[in-house]
């Protein structure tokens, strides 16, 4: 019976939306990739907000229901069937009503399982589309085998832009590089290598933020995008000098929606911590690749480095080797090693193996009991990297107990809604 009752929830839902798509009519953006899409939406949404008026995701709403929540502009209902029943008929109402228009939609069309983008596709037609890399993700039971899987489902929405919109590839990134020559649509190829339309050259990141040359049309512009974390986010800066291009910008305005952008809460912010000590905030979710990339940002940061890591989920048959390997890279990059999850043996194995005293490796169940044994050893210059899964996982709960100010807690983390603190 739930069952039945979830599908005519989303069925519903999916027709509202389509009706109100075509109401207001809008050109859109979508965004997708194994990581970075949020990132990617908001540095885009501050780029085109300086000339359009926007509608974009809220948060991480990236799966089927996030697309027709944010095109109806509501939020979940969680596992509450009545409140689904409510945002039903506030939408049924809501379709006879004016509604507010925008000429710019820009989403993120995230998946996690074979099938899940021709769910998306059934309701959203994007103009522009952004395709940032393919990385291991998303590998548990039911959902990918491999990453070529990932590709052939991401695909699906560059292949669904009309001749005259624009894809968006990055050029670096060995499966979507794959693209280039097959679309119907218009490609931009974004990267740091040789063959790139827009190449980003001289990339340098430290503690202050990101540092680098921008190459289009024989023309070398410098950039710095103060607060952004990680060479590995320039893609993001990228994606949304592209899409201001093509949707009319010229580099200036670009360049001022640039400078107003920030990361999304989760996604490598710094926080200050207790003791005049320093948190980068990156608990939103986890994978292999993206714990790799923050470990090297931790490594730019002065002071003792204190890794604080959750378990990765969706890893399937790669779970224990990727944990393994995590912890042998945080061995190199940190002082001091907090480990949390079903996998924190793994990564205090791969510590160890990485020459790391197991004086200086602390395991954990919870990011609770983790966050009460931090807090009380922090000590001023001392730099905590916080990254883990969101599900079972959930490090924000560390971050919190480690902050200067916890009662901004609801202003600077992820999951601080009632329903998350809930279910804690």
């Amino acid at each position: 019976m739930q069952a039945i009752l979830k599908k005519l929830v989303r069925d519903l839902l999916r027709l509202l939306a389509k009706k109100r798509l075509e109401k207001i009519h809008p050109k859109i953006v979508g965004i997708t990739g194994s990581v970075g899409k949020t990132s990617a939406k908001d540095a885009i949404a501050a780029v085109l907000e300086r000339k359009f008026i926007i509608h974009k995701s809220p948060g991480g709403y990236n799966s089927d229901l996030g697309t027709l929540l944010t095109i109806l502009e509501k939020p979940s209902g969680y596992s509450s069937i009545e409140k689904w029943i409510v945002i039903i008929f506030q939408c049924i109402v809501e379709n006879f009503q004016k509604i507010s228009p925008y000429d710019m939609l820009v989403m993120e069309m995230g998946i996690d399982y074979p099938g899940g983008m021709d769910e998306i596709l059934e309701v959203v037609h994007p103009d522009i589309m952004v395709f940032l890399n393919v990385k291991d993700v998303h590998r548990g039971e039911g959902q990918f085998k491999n990453r070529e899987q990932i590709l052939e489902e991401k695909s699906k929405a560059c292949y669904k832009v009309p001749n005259d919109g624009w894809v968006i590839l990055n050029h670096d990134d060995m499966f979507t590089k794959q693209l280039e020559n097959k679309l119907p649509a218009q490609v931009i190829k974004i990267g740091t290598e040789e063959g790139a339309d827009l190449r980003a050259m001289n990339v340098n990141a430290d503690s202050e933020g990101l540092h680098f040359t921008l190459a289009y049309e024989g023309k070398e512009i410098p950039v710095f995008l103060k607060n952004i974390l990680g060479e590995c986010h320039v893609y993001i800066a990228l994606a949304a000098i592209a899409v201001g291009f093509v949707s009319g910008l010229p580099w200036k305005t670009i360049e001022a929606g640039l400078a107003d952008f920030k990361m999304p809460n989760g996604r490598m912010v710094k926080i200050e911590g207790k003791n005049q000590s320093t948190i980068i905030d990156s608990t939103y979710n986890a994978s292999p690749d993206a714990m790799e990339e923050a470990l090297k940002v931790l490594s730019l940061f002065r002071g003792r480095k204190i890794a604080a890591l959750g378990s990765m989920n969706e890893l399937g048959e790669l779970a224990e080797s990727a944990h393994i390997k995590i912890g042998k890279m945080a061995a190199e990059h940190a002082d001091l090693l907090i480990l949390v999850g079903k996998y924190a043996e793994d990564m205090a194995e791969g510590a160890s193996r990485g020459g790391m005293p197991k004086s200086m490796i602390h395991t954990f169940r919870t990011s609770t009991e983790a966050g009460k044994f931090l807090s009380g050893m922090l000590e001023k210059h001392d730099v905590v990297l916080a990254k883990g899964s969101q599900n079972e996982v959930r490090m924000e709960h560390l971050v919190k107990l480690c902050m200067r100010d916890p009662a901004l807690a609801r202003q600077l983390l992820v999951r601080q809604e009632p329903y998350w603190l809930k279910n804690i």
